[in-house]
């Protein structure tokens, strides 16, 4: 699945790469997620991500925060989407259905 949309998102700045599609769509790009940390020998559980939910429960964002060692895991998943801009190494990465 392809993003539809990407950007920096401010005040509180922040890299947003939006999808368009479900709930249970938006899985597959977490199950595409899981697949990527696994393929660089990376651990995802290890406090790589954080995850939000909607009022019923269904997943609606994924958050990839930045730091020395989840820069590896941010550049292969920028690297697979084909979003090679230049996001400072403080800034998450948040993608979202919408």
């Amino acid at each position: 699945m392809k993003p539809e949309k990407s950007e920096v998102v401010t005040p509180k700045p922040y890299f947003k790469i939006s999808f368009g599609c479900s709930n249970r769509k938006f899985y597959d790009v977490k199950n595409l997620l899981y697949q990527i940390a696994d393929d660089i020998d990376i651990e995802i559980q290890d406090g790589y991500i954080d995850e939000k939910c909607d009022y019923e429960g269904d997943l609606e964002e994924i958050i990839l925060f930045r730091g020395e060692r989840e820069d590896k895991l941010v550049s292969a998943v920028l690297d697979h989407y084909g979003l090679t801009v230049g996001i400072p190494a403080d800034m998450s990465i948040h993608l979202s259905i919408f």
